[in-house]
């Protein structure tokens, strides 16, 4: 199974083209925080959740777009964060796109995990399907942690359902 993992990457790494024309785009994504059911009790619990999220249009050395977004859970908790992606193309018409990215925000328990530090990192991955008017649709899978900076790091994965629509430009 490991080296399935590794000719996968060196074949997304091979087809891998950052050069399509996208505008700026609004996301709106619905899904589960803490769907591993990582932390401790009681707050080991799946909740729902919101994920809205403003991507740039625009390229920082030609590669690196930044975005800004929000999470909000039915347990009360929320996190703002600001951070970086990379758009992958693949296919014949560039139509599918992987998205890895790098943020980090503030975070507010509420009555979930209790992550041990308000500062918080993600690193995540989005893959869409890019319709020729450029709306994404797809799914995201991301983690949020304090990368031990505080006195506890539970962290919490999360599984998204994205729809992104374009603006500007």
């Amino acid at each position: 199974m490991q080296i399935f993992f590794k000719v996968l990457i060196v074949i997304l790494f091979l087809s891998f083209d950052a050069s399509a024309k996208d505008s700026s785009r609004f996301s709106v994504g619905v899904g589960i925080f803490n769907y591993m059911e990582d932390g401790t009790e009681p707050h080991k619990d799946q909740s729902q959740m919101i994920n809205l999220e403003v991507h740039s249009g625009r390229k920082m050395f030609n590669l690196i777009k930044p975005f800004a977004g929000f999470l909000g859970t039915n347990a009360n908790t929320y996190y703002a964060y600001g951070g970086f992606g990379i758009d992958g193309y693949y296919g014949k018409r560039k139509n599918f796109v992987m998205t890895p990215s790098v943020a980090c925000g503030y975070y507010k328990d509420g009555s979930e995990i209790k992550a041990g530090n308000p500062l918080e990192f993600y690193i995540g991955i989005d893959v869409f399907y890019r319709f020729k008017n450029n709306v994404r649709l797809g799914v995201g899978i991301f983690h949020i942690s304090n990368a031990d900076s505080g006195y506890r790091n539970p962290g919490s994965e999360t599984l998204v359902l994205k729809y992104q629509i374009p603006f500007g430009r």
